[in-house]
């Protein structure tokens, strides 16, 4: 039993127990982007000023409901304690494992084995050193049941001796995971055959390795899961050959309606794939499309067939590394609005400013967009802008020119990345006003800047201050 406060205590010793463990909670919120393993510093400090806080803390199950284990031997300790003080709340599971793996692999297996029952979100990446442990981690998850589990993460790194064929692993999703409604897989295949994905809502198939996704794969993972809302295909290794070949249009696949797909992310993959994918793909709802395009590019990208245009998609983001001139300024801008005709924000990245013509691209049709209404330039110049700031807006302004020639509605608004510092320059500020006046005058709607950080090129055009400058 704590001891009452005594007369001129701190006044924390004073409040109730509700408002402590609301300090306590907000300090856990506040710890959400300490490196893994940290999370409970801050609480270790703060209940160190009294045993009073302390036992109020320990004692109060929801404060111990995430878990995270890491290469510090002691984390598995501290994760023993974590469960036995959430009591039976339920709980969240983070395991990032890269040295020393296999002597504490079966320790890690058998505590998420016993956490399952009580597991709503489970995140794991292990650095594997040999098939034995991949075997283990197959076996553990064939085996592992929880009716709680929604968000399941799996992340593996791999030495040669478990891919010795070149190709990554299958990974089985457990079948007894009935509530399972997102799956984020990177660096493993999708075992589906026995498994049961066909109540996932959210999928995201990652590869660090270019090995990626054959088409027909992804379409048996498609067939299975009905009801997914988003799907996410990344690559994240871009392929060091830019050689540009003209395309080969496969055979064309069975269609495969989707009649729930509402978001759609592809990043990485070569051009070819997402031809094969758009010309099988039905989703009648799809809403939003976010594409990454790499440098290897087909020379006839304009006329790619599709299943049919997908009328129904609203936002469009594009980002573009070391794509092709002629790609941008003439292939895309042709097949973009033929494939999504309806778009109403356009959201332009790691160089897709290029797209909307003026300095570094031509008038194109992108601008031929009627219900366009929001258009983001989320450029960011990492190391030197050399003046793409004035370009980025110089296109911007074209691009809305050539909707006004063309009679189409004004946009309502407009956002673009800039180097701050030229918002001092002549140039800069004139076609700022170019731009504004172009835009359709709503209040709270309008022209934005996306600060980046200070770009040494433009520097300079701040180190000179104005005549009249104080």
């Amino acid at each position: 039993m704590d001891t009452p406060a005594r007369p001129g205590a701190p006044a924390i010793h004073k409040a109730p127990p509700e408002i402590i463990i609301a300090i306590i909670e907000f300090l856990l919120s506040s710890s959400d982007t300490h490196p893994l393993g940290r999370r409970y510093q801050d609480i270790a400090r703060f209940t160190r000023v009294s045993s009073h806080l302390r036992n109020i803390a320990i004692t109060t199950p929801s404060l111990w409901t995430r878990i995270e284990i890491t290469d510090n031997p002691a984390s598995i300790e501290f994760a023993k304690v974590c469960l036995q003080r959430s009591g039976t709340q339920k709980l969240d599971i983070a395991i990032n494992l890269v040295i020393r793996v296999g002597a504490r692999l079966p320790r890690i297996l058998a505590l998420v084995g016993y956490a399952a029952v009580r597991t709503r979100r489970l995140v794991l990446s292990l650095q594997l050193r040999s098939e034995s442990q991949w075997r283990r981690v197959q076996d553990a998850f064939q085996l592992f049941a929880s009716s709680n589990l929604d968000y399941l993460e799996v992340k593996f790194g791999y030495d040669y001796g478990v891919i010795r064929s070149g190709e990554i692993p299958w990974f089985p999703v457990p079948t007894q995971v009935p509530n399972l409604r997102s799956l984020v897989l990177t660096d493993a295949f999708l075992a589906i055959h026995s498994a049961r994905v066909d109540h996932l809502k959210n999928l995201v198939l990652s590869s660090s390795t270019y090995a990626g996704w054959s088409v027909d794969r992804l379409w048996e993972v498609l067939d299975k899961c009905r009801l997914l809302e988003t799907l996410e295909l990344i690559t994240e290794s871009v392929p060091t050959a830019t050689r540009v070949d003209s395309i080969v249009i496969p055979r064309e696949p069975n269609s495969l309606c989707s009649t729930n797909l509402r978001v759609l992310v592809v990043k990485g993959y070569q051009f070819r794939f997402l031809s094969q994918l758009l010309l099988g793909l039905d989703a009648p709802e799809l809403e939003e499309v976010v594409l990454g395009f790499v440098s290897s590019a087909p020379s006839d990208w304009g006329s790619l067939p599709i299943h049919g245009p997908f009328a129904s998609v609203r936002l469009l983001s594009l980002s573009l590394q070391r794509t092709p001139h002629y790609i941008i300024s003439k292939q895309l801008p042709l097949f973009l609005p033929r494939a999504f005709p309806n778009i109403r924000e356009l959201a332009l990245s790691q160089n897709g400013w290029p797209l909307l013509g003026g300095a570094g691209g031509d008038s194109n049709s992108l601008s031929c967009w009627t219900e366009l209404r929001g258009l983001i330039v989320a450029d960011s110049d990492e190391q030197y802008c050399d003046m793409n700031c004035v370009e980025r807006l110089q296109a911007v302004k074209t691009f809305l020119a050539d909707r006004s020639i063309r009679g189409l509605p004004r946009l309502k608004w407009a956002q673009v990345s800039s180097c701050w510092p030229l918002e001092s320059e002549s140039r800069f500020d004139s076609t700022v006003k170019e731009i504004q006046e172009m835009l359709e005058e709503e209040e709270s709607l309008g022209f934005l800047f996306m600060e980046n950080h200070l770009s040494p090129c433009c520097y300079s055009a701040q180190s000179e201050p104005k005549v009249g400058d104080d």
